[in-house]
């Protein structure tokens, strides 16, 4: 146990933060926050109400989104759902090569030479650094920074001004109070966006935020809606549960499903979901209840692989509900494109 703990805390030690308070937040420190009430774009979701004045503080800090809702060249049909590839993937904030990755998968070298036009990225631990960061105010929360190697390597604003995607980036939290940078997830695709929206999931340790959107696919039956779900999961708790003697994943997996089970799910002009990302399942991998629970969810995975991701074990998932007979398989790529993981691929098939 004491060499568990030690690995988690070295894994972790350069995203801590204060521990969640346990009083009643302070009635004077507003619930607004300028990044969350201006974007007009998306629609915005709070888990859990009784987080929303503590979820503002984490939100203060950070910077506006971004959103580019089309890519610079649209196809002129949409691609058939087989055509598809959807990757989830950490890519550990400036470590991450992601233009050599997506490079690769266009080339076809992570799909088994066969190249790919078309693709849905769900990316975690993306950044930002500059001026559209705000200064910080010590009345708001932070967590500890994770420093980049390169202090020059592309942040988001790079990624969207010159990749020619479209992307939606919303900043979970600010990395570090000494640093003008956030850090959050990331849909990236060659797609447009459609109807996107942000999710503050139930507050454990960090404000932790899951993206959604939907694209355009072909089907049998005509163009459908592919919806698509990025999450990143809080690995820990608090010091005073030595912070992995509660485990808030279960219940930030429930507070997605519990999207999933609303309308815009069940109709009849979607071809299906994809729910994917880093589930931080540091404890247990695929025997912790946050797994389980997605797993049962997922009716359409035909094939997946349950190697690790990450040096902590099995972390990085993707999971399906597919109609008109469609299923989704996995496969982990054996290149982290500089990150701590590995990158999960996942493929649609009838």
């Amino acid at each position: 146990m004491l060499i568990a703990l030690t690995l988690l805390s070295a894994c972790t030690a350069a995203s801590m933060a204060i521990a969640r308070p346990e009083t009643a937040p302070d009635p004077t420190i507003p619930a607004t926050c300028a990044a969350r009430d201006d974007a007009a774009e998306i629609e915005w979701r709070v888990s859990d109400q009784a987080d929303a004045r503590e979820l503002s503080r984490w939100c203060r800090a950070v910077g506006q989104l971004v959103f580019v809702e089309a890519p610079a060249a649209v196809s002129a049909e949409a691609p058939a759902l087989d055509q598809l590839v959807v990757l989830s993937w950490n890519a550990h904030l400036a470590d991450g090569e992601l233009r050599n990755l997506i490079a690769k998968l266009r080339a076809g070298e992570l799909t088994n030479g066969r190249p790919v036009a078309h693709f849905v990225l769900l990316v975690q631990e993306l950044y930002r650094r500059g001026g559209a960061v705000p200064e910080f105010d010590a009345r708001d929360r932070s967590a500890f920074a994770i420093l980049p190697r390169d202090p020059d390597s592309f942040d988001v604003d790079d990624h969207a001004a010159s990749l020619g995607l479209s992307i939606l980036y919303v900043p979970s939290m600010r990395n570090g109070p000494e640093l003008r940078e956030d850090r959050g997830n990331a849909i990236i695709s060659t797609e447009p966006l459609l109807d996107p929206f942000a999710l503050e999931l139930p507050l454990a340790r960090q404000r932790r935020v899951a993206l959604g959107a939907a694209v355009m696919v072909r089907t049998a039956e005509g163009p459908k809606r592919l919806e698509v779900l990025d999450a990143h999961l809080e690995p820990l708790s608090s010091p005073k549960t030595l912070w992995v003697f509660k485990n808030p994943r279960a219940g930030q997996v429930r507070a997605i499903l519990d999207v999933l089970d609303t309308p815009r799910y069940e109709s009849d002009a979607i071809a299906g979901v994809v729910l994917g990302g880093d589930f931080n399942t540091v404890r247990a991998g695929a025997r912790e209840d946050a797994y389980r629970l997605a797993r049962a969810w997922s009716t359409s995975l035909h094939r997946e692989d349950r190697r690790d991701t990450h040096m902590m074990g099995r972390l990085d998932y993707l999971f399906f509900k597919l109609n008109s007979g469609w299923k989704g398989s996995t496969y982990r790529l054996e290149e982290r494109f500089g990150s701590d993981h590995h990158p999960v691929i996942g493929t649609f098939s009838r």
